[in-house]
């Protein structure tokens, strides 16, 4: 009888506080600050539906997006901005609605206006502010782009703009695999630094 092969002890991947599982625990403590967060941008009883809307959503995109934390950030304050963002998303939507129903009041009050229905319908794109920050991400991550080594910027570019796999990569620059991997790897972090900054 043969004994049976060794297996190196390869230790596994450590969980980081980005990617470990949220407790129940803590979901009920983070939940209990989104509430006062909701509440108090809204203007609103913690009970009020609205609140108990906004902090679902809030707590969702937290709780979904949590990978996108950098390794060692707090969970709650991240947490604690996204509850802020939704209340004032929600409080921008309420405008919107507001000023809608004023128009439409005052449209039906007088007959002589002919305003048509379609000038009432709030305009989805997006505003000047997010126009302004979409820019500036823009020109931060060209010129980010611009600082990166030539091998790391074109194999960014071809799988990130060109849509090109691993191993097309490969092929075209002429290099292996675990090249372009580490040059991706390289230029994703150096462009994550710059433009985070």
């Amino acid at each position: 009888m043969q004994p049976a092969p060794m297996t190196p002890n390869i230790p596994g991947p450590k969980a980081t506080p980005r990617t470990a599982a949220v407790s129940p625990e803590e979901t009920a403590s983070l939940r209990q600050i989104v509430v006062a967060v909701v509440a108090c941008v809204l203007g609103e009883r913690r009970d009020h539906p609205d609140v108990e809307d906004c902090t679902h959503e809030a707590l969702s995109r937290a709780l979904e997006g949590k990978s996108r934390l950098r390794d060692g950030e707090p969970l709650r304050p991240w947490v604690i901005g996204i509850a802020r963002h939704v209340a004032l998303d929600a409080l921008r939507s309420r405008k919107r609605t507001r000023r809608v129903e004023a128009r439409m009041e005052s449209a039906s009050a007088s007959e002589d206006t002919t305003t048509a229905w379609l000038d009432l319908v709030p305009d989805p794109s997006p505003g000047p502010e997010e126009r302004t920050a979409s820019a500036e991400r823009a020109t931060r991550l060209e010129r980010a782009l611009g600082t990166l080594p030539e091998e790391q910027r074109r194999a960014l570019v071809m799988f990130h703009v060109e849509g090109l796999g691993y191993q097309d990569i490969c092929k075209r620059l002429g290099v292996p695999l675990g090249t372009v991997a580490t040059w991706l790897a390289r230029g994703r972090r150096l462009l994550a630094e710059t433009v985070g900054e």
